[in-house]
């Protein structure tokens, strides 16, 4: 059973996407900065984070910073 997309709007779409963009810069902020094995884990989060973000705002879907519910 195939699910339809995430009925997300296009400013949604764009924030989604810029939020990606927001993650992947944060990384090439700090990774100059931090020790090995932090860059590394800064790397697999906020790489993999804002290169989900960007894919699903480009696929209308939902990304996994959408499906971790609402924050306080």
């Amino acid at each position: 059973m195939t699910r339809p997309p995430h009925p997300a709007g296009r400013l949604h779409r764009l924030l989604l996407a810029g939020l990606g963009a927001l993650l992947v810069g944060i990384y090439a902020l700090i990774a100059p900065a931090a020790p090995g094995l932090w860059r590394q884990v800064a790397a697999l989060g906020l790489v993999a984070l804002g290169a989900n973000a960007g894919y699903c705002a480009w696929q209308a879907k939902r990304s996994w910073l959408s499906r971790i519910g609402p924050l306080p």
